[in-house]
């Protein structure tokens, strides 16, 4: 952005005197320093129309015998002991890189090839003279340009130069430190590279994962076709204790509308996190055959999201999402029974019994609030008792410690 403003004509053709010294870079070429001869404006279609069909007429520093085998002169490499000739090189004015603050005479007739070679020794010895590089126009101190951002950008340049040029190992003539250096800003280069990768690669993972359960949604009724929240879709953001997809599902499919009460705070046992039991599962028949409901829904919603490329393993998710360990026991507390007797039916320490049956009555409450918010008026009288049977005895007494 700054180049392309100094760049501009009616700023830089001031300063294109003859001797002023111009630096050319042409793509990945780096010409060096040169000596301006003379600018003639030359409008042609080919040129940039920021450079405004000017052309500068510069003495390069060129590889020997260039200019004379092909229509294009090559730069001189920089290699120590190598010995090119100046040439007059048209350059097109959006190739000048740096304006130098220095000129140099140059004499009246450049046809002899010694007297374009005297330019070359000069520019030479400006080099020696200025071993952190030829002074360049400064281009609000030297060009007057006032453009505050300009001028922020100049501000900037000159902090990090002399950061540059305090540095260690500018000075420091160690090859091996320099390319331990070099090598080391390569790896960190590399190393930024990899990091911006990864989080590419990250971002676009969350993303195919958002679009597979957008797709899940849409195939279990939560949201329509244009991701708009259905009836389902509002009963689930009610729920959030157990798995709230499989929860839904029950309360949508009618397996919670065929059970009573009691079948219902048993049921929703299965969603309550706690300890397992190592005892073999003998449950009777107005639980078995509501958990085997439960467990061909908690089947048939992992089959759906693994059609819909989620990472889930159809045998583990029915295990982690149904725990069926407190069925029995909490039945028969909600049918009447005494704390005592219940904690024969599992190897379960009482503790968690409790903690698991004041938590299966917060989950029955949010059941209930669901129901409320989808209109279904039956079951949250059904979730009200379940609640209700529950909240009686030793279950719900006050801690003996407060």
């Amino acid at each position: 952005m700054m180049m392309s403003e100094i760049m501009r004509p009616e700023r830089i053709l001031y300063f294109l005197q003859p001797g002023r010294l111009v630096r050319i870079r042409e793509g990945g070429t780096d010409w060096g320093w040169g000596v301006v001869v003379n600018v003639i404006k030359k409008p042609s279609a080919g040129l940039s129309a920021r450079g405004g069909g000017y052309i500068v007429d510069t003495l390069l520093h060129c590889s020997p015998g260039s200019s004379e085998n092909s229509s294009r002169p090559k730069p001189c490499p920089p290699r120590p002991g190598e010995k090119g000739e100046m040439h007059v090189v048209p350059v097109q004015l959006p190739l000048i890189s740096a304006l130098s603050r220095l000129r140099i005479s140059i004499p009246p007739d450049l046809r002899p090839l010694e007297a374009r070679q005297s330019i070359l020794l000069a520019v030479q010895e400006l080099g020696t003279r200025f071993p952190q590089g030829l002074p360049k126009l400064n281009p609000v101190a030297d060009m007057g340009i006032e453009d505050t951002e300009i001028v922020e950008l100049v501000k900037q340049i000159e902090e990090l130069e002399k950061k540059l040029y305090s540095h260690p190992l500018h000075k420091s003539q160690d090859v091996d430190q320099i390319k331990s250096f070099q090598r080391k800003a390569e790896v960190n280069h590399e190393i930024q590279q990899l990091k911006t990768k990864m989080r590419d690669s990250q971002l676009q993972k969350f993303r195919d994962e958002l679009k597979n359960r957008s797709r899940v949604l849409k195939k279990l009724g939560h949201v329509d076709a244009d991701g708009i929240v259905q009836l389902k879709g509002r009963a689930a953001c009610l729920i959030d204790t157990g798995d709230e997809l499989l929860v839904t599902e029950l309360m949508f499919n009618g397996t919670f509308n065929d059970l009573d009460h009691h079948q219902i705070a048993a049921l929703a046992s299965c969603f309550i996190p706690g300890d397992k039991s190592n005892e073999q599962i003998q449950l009777r028949t107005e639980l078995a055959g509501p958990l085997q409901q439960l467990q061909d829904s908690a089947r048939r919603i992992a089959e759906i999201q693994h059609e819909c490329k989620l990472d889930v393993n159809i045998e583990e998710y029915v295990e982690s999402t149904v725990r069926p360990y407190l069925m029995d026991v909490i039945y028969c507390w909600s049918k009447g029974a005494n704390f005592s007797d219940v904690i024969q039916m599992t190897d379960i320490f009482e503790g968690s019994i409790i903690r698991s049956a004041r938590r299966l009555d917060e989950f029955l409450n949010q059941l209930r609030g669901a129901a409320q918010a989808v209109g279904e008026v039956n079951l949250e009288n059904k979730f009200g008792a379940a609640s209700e049977s529950l909240r009686r005895g030793i279950m719900f007494a006050n801690s003996l410690y407060l």
